[in-house]
């Protein structure tokens, strides 16, 4: 606890100095209330000593207080003095904004004032050139009530008023001719307005004075199809000089030459150059008058042409040179092409024999151009290239009346069929030479080549015998077989076989053979084929002569009159006395021509060959005939000495020939194809023919065969009697392949389904007899169906099959010629499809796998 004594002057020490005890007994000890008396009574006697010494202080220190405040005095008097002087300041500087305030006011008043001078001058000015305007407008109005326009319109000249109104301004003046924005520059004020409406106003009225003046000077007249040109009008002082100088202020020369010309065309013109608007008048002049009279003009070119000169020489000795070139702008451009259309295209011919006129028109036509161009009258440089183009032109002529002839000839469509005969001559043993002469045919060894679209494809089962493999059936074998054998029969690609080759010239000859035969009723192989072949080989050959007839459209005559017209001409423009026909540059153009009618042909002839159901044999008939006619037009081309060697190096019939032969071609096969195809849908399509209904099957191989006899009979007429065999055959073919197919597939044939299988196929052989030759009877009718179909036989020996039991079937195989047609895995699968298996159909089955090639032993 710290003691009073202590306390106390802890307590000044802190008061005074602000320190603070340090010892920590001191700071930290506990102060009693009974040390507080002693305590305040140290800090009172500290207080008194310290208000002694203040006193004492403040007596040593007052004569330096008394001088401050005499400064400070000093200074609050400094003071209010500087107050004052600002205070004048602030006055006086607001004295002098006022002063320049009223300055500014003044000079305001002024310039005010002086603008009131200035518009009020410029007002007086306005006031006075309206006037003066307002002078005008009544002088030029006083003029023009008294018909002197010109006067009237020197008058205006001076005035041009700023338009008001937001129709387009049309400016009627000269150069010189100046704005009244140029006095006054406010448009808008009443009075203007007024003056400008009544300056416009009046040169509108002026107008249509003008023009009725016009009209007196320049008088159409379409009734009676006459202009008269008046240079001067006697009730009026102004000349036609005088009106072109009007049009030319007015800037309406243009219009009006428009104008003059379609008035001069309509009235004269027209009628006389209109060569469908028969008959033709005359043009007849008259001093200052040209009219179409009544008489009539002489319908040539030479006529015409002198009559546009005299129409030509009266505008440019009627009118004034401005006017002239203004008329003869518009005028040219619509008259040389009418001309051009109507007169000198028409004059063109297309023939060679009307040439000599046709050089007439080029020489009148050179003379009007040169005419022209000494009359400084425009568009003669259309004439001049119309008579520099003179052997494109008839080139042209050329080609659009053969290409338009040609059309018109394939628009009759095919017209009476015509008979026809192609000869062709053939090297030929001498001992089938013979028979040739007996029979009027040769033998085509070489038959199979032209058809081998219409040969089936190998079956898998054949490849798999050929390549040693398994004998055992397999069913996706015979799924690939059958659709092979619907690509061969249904395909929509046509194949691009040798025209040549589908007539079959020749083939006839095999069945002569054929029919001498001793056994003709077994078919011909084809390792006999080959035996003769070698036979012949070593045989003295001899030349003959085969023919067969068919028919064409009367389609190819107009054609090939047409080529060889076209290619005649020229050879008659290349011979050395034609060089100088203005048309000899055109030859190579002729050579080129028979390709675009060719080619016109093979575009729209299938539309009119379709009209007809044998359209496409007639096609091909047209194209083999046409190719052969060309041929040997082609031949005797080359061997011609009336015409130049350039002109035998011209002509380009070859490509065009092989061109016709592929059309033909493919028209012939189309034709096939659609027919297979009808077939083959007819035949249950992809579906299994002997899986239907039994009524089914009946009514479909009944439509089948009289599908083919129809065939067969639309084409005996029309085209050889070998090549209606060869596309009958190719039917056939179609009918033979489904059948086989289908029989393969099915998954057992039980007894009376395989009657039933062979009584259909025995309706498909009664085919046969559309195979014997025209003039067979009897015992010489033989058919020859396996020439002309490959898979007949090949049904044939499985309709065999399916009605024989095992033994037969064996002996077939050993014995006969099923090995030719069947392969052993074939046969087997016959046998797994007719017969249960037991001892003695497994003991067939090893036999004929023992021996695949019964024949090649034998041999």
């Amino acid at each position: 606890m710290a003691s009073p004594g202590v306390l106390g002057g802890i307590l000044i020490d802190f008061s005074t100095k602000g320190s603070f005890p340090e010892e920590e007994s001191v700071s930290a000890a506990r102060v009693e209330e009974s040390a507080l008396p002693a305590a305040l009574v140290a800090l009172n006697a500290a207080k008194t000593e310290l208000e002694t010494e203040i006193r004492q202080l403040s007596k040593d220190s007052a004569p330096d207080v008394d001088t401050w405040i005499t400064h400070a005095q000093s200074i609050q008097n400094d003071i209010e003095t500087s107050k004052q002087l600002a205070s004048r300041i602030v006055r006086q500087a607001e004295a002098d904004d006022k002063r320049l305030e009223e300055q500014e006011d003044t000079r305001t008043y002024v310039e005010f004032m002086t603008r009131e001078v200035e518009l009020n001058e410029h007002l007086r000015q306005a006031l006075e050139e309206m006037q003066r305007l307002n002078d005008q407008l009544d002088e030029a109005e006083t003029l023009a009530s008294e018909s002197n326009i010109m006067a009237a319109l020197n008058i205006l000249g001076g005035i041009v008023l700023c338009p008001v109104s937001r129709r387009p301004n049309t400016d009627y003046g000269t150069e010189a001719w100046e704005t009244i924005s140029e006095v006054s520059p406010d448009t808008t004020v009443r009075a203007m307005k007024i003056l400008n409406q009544r300056c416009l106003t009046l040169k509108h009225a002026i107008h249509e004075q003008f023009e009725i003046m016009f009209k007196a000077l320049v008088v159409v007249n379409m009734d009676d199809g006459s202009i008269t040109i008046n240079q001067t009008i006697p009730t009026t002082p102004m000349t036609l000089t005088e009106a072109i100088d009007v049009l030319q202020r007015y800037k309406e020369v243009d219009k009006a030459a428009k104008q003059l010309w379609q008035d001069l065309d309509e009235a004269i013109l027209r009628p006389r150059t209109e060569l469908r608007a028969a008959p033709l008048p005359k043009i007849q002049i008259d001093g200052n008058c040209i009219r179409a009279s009544e008489q009539l003009a002489d319908n040539n070119i030479k006529a015409l042409f002198k009559e546009l000169e005299s129409v030509i020489c009266f505008l440019i000795e009627n009118l004034t040179p401005e006017l002239v070139k203004s008329l003869s702008n518009a005028m040219m451009p619509t008259l040389s092409a009418r001309v051009k259309d109507l007169w000198l295209d028409t004059a063109i011919p297309a023939s060679l024999d009307e040439i000599e006129n046709y050089q007439k028109a080029l020489v009148q036509v050179q003379e009007f151009t040169n005419t022209l161009e000494v009359l400084g009258w425009p568009e003669s440089h259309s004439f001049h290239r119309w008579v520099e183009d003179a052997h494109k032109n008839w080139l042209n002529k050329k080609k659009e009346t053969v290409l338009d002839w040609t059309r018109n000839e394939l628009s009759l469509g095919l017209g009476t069929p015509q008979v026809a005969e192609r000869v062709q001559k053939k090297m030929v043993p001498r001992n089938e030479g013979m028979q040739i002469t007996a029979t009027s045919n040769a033998v085509d060894d070489a038959w199979d080549a032209a058809w081998d679209s219409d040969k089936e494809i190998t079956s898998p089962v054949e490849d798999e015998r050929l390549h040693g493999g398994s004998p055992e059936r397999n069913r996706s074998s015979l799924d690939e077989e059958r659709r092979h054998s619907s690509m061969t029969s249904t395909s929509l690609v046509p194949e691009e076989d040798d025209p040549s080759d589908a007539w079959d010239w020749n083939d006839e000859d095999a069945a002569d053979e054929a029919a001498v035969e001793p056994a003709a009723s077994e078919p011909a192989t084809t390792r006999d084929a080959l035996d003769v072949a070698q036979q012949n080989s070593n045989t003295e050959l001899r030349e003959v002569v085969i023919s067969e007839k068919f028919q064409t459209s009367s389609i190819p005559q107009a054609i090939l009159k047409a080529v060889i017209g076209v290619l005649n001409d020229g050879a008659i423009l290349t011979q050395p006395k034609n060089e100088s026909l203005p048309i000899s540059p055109a030859a190579p153009g002729l050579f080129n021509l028979p390709t675009l009618l060719l080619a016109e042909y093979r575009a729209l002839s299938p539309l009119y060959y379709a009209e007809n159901m044998n359209g496409n044999m007639y096609l091909l008939n047209d194209t083999v005939w046409l190719s052969d006619k060309l041929q040997d037009f082609a031949a005797q081309w080359k061997e011609r000495e009336d015409i130049p060697e350039r002109a035998v190096r011209m002509i380009k019939i070859d490509p065009e020939i092989n061109k016709l032969k592929s059309f033909g071609n493919r028209a012939y096969t189309n034709e096939l194809i659609a027919q297979r195809t009808i077939i083959h849908d007819l035949l249950a399509g992809t579906q299994n023919f002997f899986q239907q209904e039994k009524d089914e099957i009946k009514d479909g191989i009944r439509f089948v065969i009289q599908q083919v006899r129809e065939r067969n009979k639309a084409w005996f007429d029309i085209i050889p009697w070998s090549s209606c065999a060869s596309a009958t055959g190719s039917l056939v073919n179609a009918v033979a392949s489904k059948l086989i197919t289908d029989i393969f597939e099915l998954p057992n044939i039980g007894v009376d389904e395989a009657e039933h299988i062979a009584t259909i196929i025995s309706k498909v052989e009664g085919l046969d007899d559309l195979f014997i030759k025209p003039g067979q009877h009897g015992a010489n009718a033989v058919p020859l169906t396996g020439q002309f179909a490959d898979k007949w036989f090949k049904l044939s020996f499985l309709n065999q099959v399916l009605q024989s039991n095992l033994a037969d079937i064996k002996y077939l195989w050993t014995e006969s010629e099923l090995s030719y047609y069947f392969t052993a895995e074939e046969v087997v699968d016959l046998i797994g499809l007719s017969f249960e298996n037991n001892t003695n159909v497994r003991q067939t089955i090893k036999e004929i796998k023992a021996n695949p090639t019964p024949k090649e032993g034998s041999e």
